[in-house]
């Protein structure tokens, strides 16, 4: 046993997410996404259209830089949220210690536009843990927005094929083989399709892999091998490359494979 890890603060906060109720957010109905079961229903109901751009951010330190326009449409994901929950916003999560503290604990923020949770079965216990919390949770509860699982492992036919239509797509239009790596890459993928299926613009923050240091948007931290191991920051930079060589008009401010031209 770790005996320095029961000490620590976000485990203490991670065992008290678990044994608390859920908060009064929560419905006791089953999630509902049977009208989403493509890209283009998937930008339908954010209703992305109707922004000017998509500003991805994620919650590394470059992530301090933005600034909050009214006609965008924001992606955040873990605690990138708190920069952007009073703009609209779409909320992306997989982390078991996220996940848990989003089904018990958030609120669904007046400019909420609905939380996506892509999890791929790549036989790792993060993700399979993750699968089980939100395939419970779905199975009877939800909130007054959708909340849209998008997987291979067996849950229903419209998760699947809103798998395979990001994968299909990514690698169409981006020539890029999807990998799960963390959740500020998902959101970056599912903002550079929207983009791309959309014609808007996107801007991307905070995914910074490490550089800056062991550090987020707001504290101090020890980063792990999701965020700045070698092998994911080529995963990274590969997509990031053929992102800025494709037909969007990207801009990213993060410190890792900064690209502020744009097109």
């Amino acid at each position: 046993m770790n005996f320095k890890s029961i000490f620590k603060k976000r485990n203490y906060n991670y065992f008290f997410q678990l044994i608390k109720p859920y908060n009064d957010s929560v419905r006791n109905i089953p999630t509902d996404i049977s009208e989403i079961n493509d890209i283009d229903k998937l930008s339908d109901y954010f209703d992305v259209t109707h922004y000017k751009k998509i500003v991805v951010v994620a919650s590394g330190p470059s992530s301090n830089k933005i600034k909050l326009e009214d006609d965008a449409l924001y992606i955040c994901t873990n605690s990138s949220l708190q920069l952007v929950k009073k703009q609209s916003f779409i909320y992306i999560i997989h982390d078991p210690y996220y996940l848990t503290i989003y089904l018990k604990s958030f609120p669904g923020y007046q400019f909420w536009k609905g939380t996506v949770f892509w999890i791929v079965n790549n036989n790792s216990k993060i993700n399979n843990t993750s699968f089980q919390k939100v395939f419970r949770y779905l199975l009877k509860k939800s909130r007054i927005k959708k909340e849209i699982l998008i997987t291979d492992f067996e849950y229903n036919e419209n998760s699947k094929t809103l798998d395979k239509s990001l994968k299909t797509y990514l690698k169409s239009k981006f020539d890029f083989q999807y990998k799960s790596i963390n959740s500020g890459f998902n959101c970056v993928l599912i903002g550079c399709v929207l983009s791309h299926f959309n014609n808007i613009p996107i801007e991307v923050f905070g995914l910074d892999m490490g550089e800056g240091g062991d550090v987020y948007f707001n504290k101090k931290a020890n980063i792990g091998k999701s965020i700045k191991g070698e092998n994911n920051k080529i995963i990274v930079k590969d997509f990031l490359l053929k992102a800025y060589q494709s037909d969007i008009n990207i801009i990213n401010y993060s410190n890792f494979m900064n690209y502020e031209n744009g097109k």
